[in-house]
């Protein structure tokens, strides 16, 4: 029975132990010191991805902001609620209106002496002259949204609601215990000292857990003391990568463009080089931003592999040809949707809905503007020039098909992509059409001859 007793006092002091492996890991300081903008989205989710992919075991916020965009407030909540640690957020030394929305995304909140937190009212920010007041009804409108998500992202998180609703709503008022923190038609704006008083019974902090001096203090409130930390800062990266996502629509309709020039004209090599550049652009702007990786260049990069095999190789268009369009769409798509910090996830449809939009009208948008190069393109001289010295041999004058050629009928040797060889009776002629795709072994006629360029149409 004594030995039993020993070993049972020793499985409870090993149940009661914190978990070697919970502290051997790192801690990811996450260094927000701006307005909360596309640029923090940035940080934010790249931020969360180095934790999980470093086995990070906390994630703390070091926080100095006076808010920022509600939208992307918004979308850095739903990261930090997929965070792969535990998050703190460290108000050092203030965090207003955005930044108290993302502080009740955390699990915990500390701040710093003489630092504030609260004033969550949304207004409108206009380009040349700042903040002004919203329509009364908006404001309603969007005070009313952020209340909701406010309320549920601090009761999931097991901060108090009511504190933080009453920094977005000033009708509210703060009364806890019978005690005004806020008379009504004020928003709440706490100190430091006045976040970590307790109230009720048991006791618990109003707000914040308490005051630290700077990290190394945090991380021993946190029993992680002596941890290795590694520190995510804003770099220009994030600006880059801001301005390449505004315009990725641009560049993936000027990317199907080229890809169909190529495809029209084989052997000019420039529309290719433009692709190549466009999309390039494309997933290294989403990759900064956090959203693309290899996955979706390699599926890319088999997309257009299949497209070109079934341009090049197989007669017609068929099953290759479709399979590759579709690997294309579905690349681009998930190159500019969230991805989940902890590891491969399949995306929620409401991360979809957005990216399917742009990407599928980018793509509408080029097959548009492609009728119209196919209608008008090939009739500028500087397409044909460019035409002419990418498909046809530089041959003498004397060479030139014969003019008694014109209106004879023949057959396609090769396939016209557009340009190719056709046979007329005996005579094997250098041919092109006038933008479409003829299959070989099709019949054709000539329609135009224009020194050494011969034009040819699909005998219906």
């Amino acid at each position: 029975m004594k030995w039993l007793g020993i070993i049972w006092l020793l499985v409870l002091a090993f149940a009661s132990a914190p978990a070697s492996a919970a502290t051997n890991g790192p801690v990811c300081v996450i260094v927000i010191r701006e307005d909360i903008t596309h640029n923090t989205l940035f940080l934010v989710r790249r931020g969360l991805q180095e934790a999980a992919a470093k086995n990070a075991v906390a994630v703390v916020l070091d926080m100095d902001t006076n808010g920022g965009a509600v939208k992307e407030t918004e979308k850095i909540i739903r990261l930090l609620e997929k965070s792969p640690a535990p998050t703190i957020t460290f108000i050092n030394p203030k965090g207003y209106s955005a930044g108290a929305f993302i502080s009740a995304a955390t699990d915990k909140i500390y701040m710093s002496p003489g630092s504030v937190i609260g004033a969550a009212t949304p207004v409108m920010l206009t380009p040349g002259s700042g903040p002004a007041e919203l329509p009364k009804s908006y404001e309603e409108k969007l005070s009313s949204a952020m209340r909701a998500l406010i309320r549920s992202t601090a009761q999931t998180k097991g901060h108090n609601p009511d504190v933080f609703e009453a920094m977005v709503d000033a009708d509210r008022g703060l009364t806890v215990d019978d005690k005004v923190i806020a008379e009504k038609g004020k928003l709440v704006t706490l100190t430091n000292e006045e976040a970590a008083r307790t109230y009720g019974d048991p006791p618990r902090p109003l707000l914040s857990l308490g005051t630290v001096r700077d990290l190394d203090e945090l991380l021993e409130r946190l029993d992680l003391a002596g941890a290795e930390t590694f520190t995510v800062v804003p770099t220009g990266l994030e600006v880059v990568g801001r301005w390449i996502t505004m315009i990725s629509p641009l560049l993936m309709l000027v990317g199907f463009l080229a890809i169909y020039l190529e495809f029209k004209t084989p052997g000019i090599g420039l529309p290719a080089l433009i692709a190549v550049i466009c999309f390039s652009i494309y997933f290294v702007g989403n990759f900064i931003a956090g959203l693309a990786g290899m996955e979706e260049v390699i599926i890319f990069a088999i997309g257009i592999t299949l497209l070109a095999v079934e341009i090049f190789v197989l007669p017609g268009f068929g099953i290759a040809g479709f399979l590759g369009i579709a690997a294309i769409l579905i690349a681009l798509v998930l190159g500019m949707t969230e991805r989940v910090p902890t590891g491969f996830a399949a995306p929620a449809w409401t991360d979809l809905q957005l990216p399917i939009i742009t990407v599928v009208g980018s793509f509408v948008g080029s097959v548009f503007a492609m009728l119209l190069l196919g209608r008008f393109l090939p009739q500028t001289p500087l397409f044909r020039k460019m035409e002419l010295a990418a498909t046809l041999p530089h041959e003498p004058d004397d060479t030139a098909p014969a003019p008694a050629l014109l209106h004879a009928t023949g057959v396609a040797e090769t396939m016209l992509r557009p340009s190719g060889k056709g046979r007329f009776g005996e005579q094997l002629v250098d041919i092109m059409t006038t933008g479409d795709l003829i299959e070989r072994g099709t019949a054709i006629k000539i329609v135009a001859i224009h020194g050494s360029r011969v034009v040819v149409e699909r005998i219906s």
